[in-house]
């Protein structure tokens, strides 16, 4: 009896795909080293004074949070001379070649992202409060 390999190669390529992107992948993509709870993934889009206060609290969390950020943005003198950018109290990295959109963990329409062992969650810029809540839980 004769089976197809192709059955159980699709099957195997489906359950790939599906798979919850996280943190870990997170890291592996950037280089970085991993957080321990963690990634916060901001793609500067959207409302800029929503933006500013978001980072505005960023810069007031506990330098003993279990976590890192990530500004998908070009590397802008404005942005480089922003306060959380020169005195980050946790990890904070630039992908400024956008190689998260690239490998498909971000889309261009996303504003803010939560990667943690267990996955993702989106928010939008305007309900940026709804994420830092999300970072306090933890």
């Amino acid at each position: 009896m004769k089976t197809s390999f192709l059955p159980f190669f699709l099957f195997t390529l489906i359950c790939l795909s599906c798979s919850p992107k996280n943190k870990k992948e997170v890291a592996d993509i950037l280089k970085i080293k991993e957080p321990k709870e963690w990634i916060l993934v901001i793609h500067p889009e959207g409302c800029k004074t929503c933006l500013e206060s978001l980072y505005a609290e960023l810069e007031n969390l506990p330098t003993t949070s279990p976590g890192g950020i990530v500004v998908i943005a070009k590397n802008s003198k404005d942005l480089r001379l922003h306060p959380l950018f020169e005195t980050s109290p946790i990890p904070l990295f630039l992908d400024e070649n956008k190689t998260l959109i690239e490998h498909g963990l971000v889309r261009p329409e996303d504003q803010i992202l939560l990667f943690r062992n267990d996955g993702i969650q989106r928010f939008d810029i305007l309900n940026y409060h709804a994420a830092l809540s999300k970072l306090r839980v933890m």
